[in-house]
């Protein structure tokens, strides 16, 4: 789902003004150093232009459930129906087929628990960074995708703007003594 975000998606980035959302899935050399860069398990073969269209199709269907009107998206639905699932020998259900087909196809699984959890389905509030996260937390108040990240920049501008407010940093004085 996080396949396409804002500049401040990643590490460290130093973002001065708002861009446009950068996608990692729009070529397929650029696609498969992203996954493998975030340790995703990948299929040897290679992969065609449908599938990663079909990558797009799904990211677009998880990225549709923060509106609380949309449901299934046409294209996620003919995948999850031209997908069939197999017991394997360990026990689990998974994607029957091999290669990216059967790699999609195991995306449907993980698909259907976002779907049912879309309730807690955020986006970051970094407006420049857009990446999006399950909301955990007990009460549902999470705010950002990563507290040291995101939401560490965020006090620190907050933090700044109130020093630069008052004329500079907080003293641990009160300004009567």
């Amino acid at each position: 789902m996080n396949t396409r975000h804002g500049p401040a998606g990643h590490w460290f980035a130093r973002v001065t003004g708002d861009e446009s959302d950068h996608d990692h899935l729009t070529m397929e050399p650029e696609a498969l150093r992203y996954l493998g860069d975030h340790w995703v398990s990948l299929p040897r073969q290679t992969i065609s232009p449908r599938q990663i269209r079909s990558l797009v199709d799904i990211r677009t269907m998880v990225r549709a459930l923060l509106d609380p009107d949309v449901g299934w998206t046409p294209a996620a639905r003919a995948i999850l129906d031209a997908t069939r699932f197999r017991v394997g020998p360990d026990g689990r259900l998974a994607a029957d087929g091999s290669g990216w087909d059967a790699f999609i196809g195991d995306l449907m699984l993980p698909l259907i628990q976002v779907v049912s959890a879309r309730d807690r389905l955020r986006i970051c509030g970094n407006p420049h960074c857009r990446l999006m996260f399950l909301d955990l937390s007990k009460n549902g108040s999470r705010r950002w995708c990563d507290n040291a990240g995101c939401g560490n920049r965020d006090r620190v501008r907050r933090y700044r703007w109130r020093a630069k407010a008052h004329d500079g940093p907080p003293t641990g004085r009160s300004p009567t003594a």
